[in-house]
């Protein structure tokens, strides 16, 4: 079986080798042309009689012919050769972007193959031990503690894989109501702080604030979030959310001390299926599909998502959304 490597090779090949093709043939016509507009006239010329009174201005006339001829062959050649150019940068670009959506959508798929399989895989292991052997209570809670662990985490995956389909395709009924952000920012805190009991999860949520939207996907939205910083933050650091007021705006802060998020992928880490090269992040379980949702949610939202670097490390995810007053 041809890897994908040797396809994508093959297509550039086949391309450049059209493309080279293409603009030799426009270059022959070209010459081709201009050689037979100089026999042309060189024939008329051969044609006149040197003798007659009107020579001169027959020559004249024939030179400003050919002038004019080359003139118009040269700017032909010119509009076609930019069409060309313009085509095949289109086409290129088009190509290329096709190629690089294939690739991401065939690593998306190796992810959330290993994404499934992964918490079925541990829960099983894990509710067999506690079938076949006699654990004490300490052993026994451990367990069940990473199996509700891998079980929330799959519900994670599950839940963004179906509201990305649904909103992709215009199928979800978005909801406008105005409701209490804070109340929401303290449930998302306290269902992490059950689920990750070992992690310090701090906030500083002070009063409340009032945004117009759909709850349901605001949630999904700051919890993707919250549940990135997990991922990728050392176990002993701390994740902290704290909410600020700026003008008629409401800002969500969660930040982390990870690795953090190189400035040149800042942009690119919302795209569908992007995961970061940062070697420290590679390793993490993920599919590249959470931010991607988030910025469509806050989008919906008529807000803004972004990206900053944290003091010393680690990264600030900043959600700004119109409050109600």
């Amino acid at each position: 079986m041809q890897s994908p490597f040797k396809k994508i090779r093959s297509i550039y090949i086949v391309y450049w080798f059209l493309l080279t093709y293409i603009i030799a043939a426009l270059v022959w016509w070209f010459i081709a042309l201009m050689h037979q507009n100089e026999t042309m006239i060189q024939i008329k010329k051969a044609e006149l009689d040197n003798n007659a009174l009107q020579y001169p201005q027959q020559i004249a006339k024939l030179n400003e012919e050919q002038q004019r001829k080359t003139a118009q062959y040269m700017g032909e050649g010119a509009v076609f050769f930019l069409l060309i150019i313009a085509g095949a940068i289109f086409v290129f670009r088009a190509v290329r972007n096709r190629l690089r959506e294939s690739q991401q959508q065939q690593g998306f798929m190796m992810a959330v193959t290993h994404e499934l399989k992964t918490p079925i895989a541990v829960t099983k292991l894990n509710l067999e031990t506690l079938l076949k052997r006699k654990l004490d209570p300490t052993q026994q809670e451990r367990l069940l503690q990473t199996s509700l662990e891998e079980t929330n985490r799959l519900n994670s995956l599950c839940t963004n894989l179906l509201f990305s389909s649904q909103m992709e395709a215009g199928r979800y009924q978005f909801s406008s109501e105005i409701f209490n952000a804070s109340n929401v920012l303290h449930e998302i805190i306290t269902e992490f702080r059950q689920r990750y009991p070992d992690r310090f999860i701090d906030s500083k949520i002070e009063k409340d604030f009032k945004i117009n939207g759909d709850p349901t996907l605001f949630k999904i939205a700051v919890s993707n979030l919250v549940e990135n910083a997990i991922k990728y933050a050392p176990r002993p650091l701390p994740i902290l959310m704290y909410i600020t007021e700026a003008g008629k705006m409401v800002k969500i802060n969660i930040a982390d001390q990870g690795p953090g998020v190189e400035e040149a992928e800042r942009e690119k880490i919302f795209e569908k299926f992007y995961r970061t090269g940062n070697a420290a992040t590679k390793t993490a379980k993920g599919t590249g599909l959470g931010l991607y949702l988030v910025q469509k949610i806050i989008d919906a939202h008529h807000g803004e998502v972004q990206v900053l670097a944290n003091s010393p490390t680690g990264s600030i995810f900043v959600i700004t959304v119109p409050q109600v007053n």
